[in-house]
């Protein structure tokens, strides 16, 4: 019989974007933040080659610097457990690639108890593609989006071209929002 373990709902929203991009995730208790950083990745197809941190109101959990011990307002993401914090506050911001900014909205919606073979986060739903890995934070995915939107721009086959490292190949779709294809990458992160 599967163990019966609690699972935080939570849904997650790229700040500054119309329409939104959000993913709603099953997320196990029990995992640090860097898991959920793993998480967060997976869930919006990132390609986690960028710092991060999260930002609640009373500190930050981030990455320590090799040459600057963390504050006493900084936690390691590897030492604290999301159980303390999301027990606690019901909404935190994520902050991916520290050039681009990209702020995530966290909302703690609810926590839900479940019996799963495999501990594994879990997908319920979500819109849209997130921004290619570059693009130059809101103001830059906003220019991409204009010339992916004209094809009689000229940089429009480039700028699909270079967007492709973000989709495997496939053409970008600004819409493009597949739940079993998340869910096939949420599958890989045990927790």
């Amino acid at each position: 019989m599967a163990e019966a373990r609690d699972y935080y709902q939570v849904k997650i929203t790229i700040k500054d974007i119309e329409p939104d991009i959000w993913r709603r995730l099953l997320v196990p208790s029990g995992i640090t933040f860097h898991k959920f950083h793993k998480i967060i990745q997976a869930a919006f197809d990132w390609q986690d080659y960028h710092l991060y941190l999260f930002e609640l109101p009373d500190f930050l959990i981030k990455i320590p610097d090799l040459d600057y011990p963390l504050h006493e307002v900084e936690k390691n993401p590897k030492s604290i457990k999301v159980d303390t914090v999301f027990k606690e506050y019901q909404n935190m911001l994520y902050e991916y690639d520290f050039g681009d900014s990209w702020y995530h909205e966290i909302i703690i919606e609810d926590i839900v108890t479940r019996a799963e073979e495999i501990h594994i986060p879990i997908c319920l739903g979500g819109e849209r593609h997130r921004p290619p890995e570059d693009a130059g934070g809101t103001g830059g995915y906003e220019h991409f989006l204009s010339i992916i939107g004209d094809p009689q721009n000229p940089e429009y086959d480039e700028m699909l071209g270079w967007a492709e490292k973000d989709t495997g190949g496939r053409k970008f779709e600004p819409e493009y929002f597949y739940k079993p294809e998340i869910n096939r990458r949420l599958a890989k992160i045990k927790c």
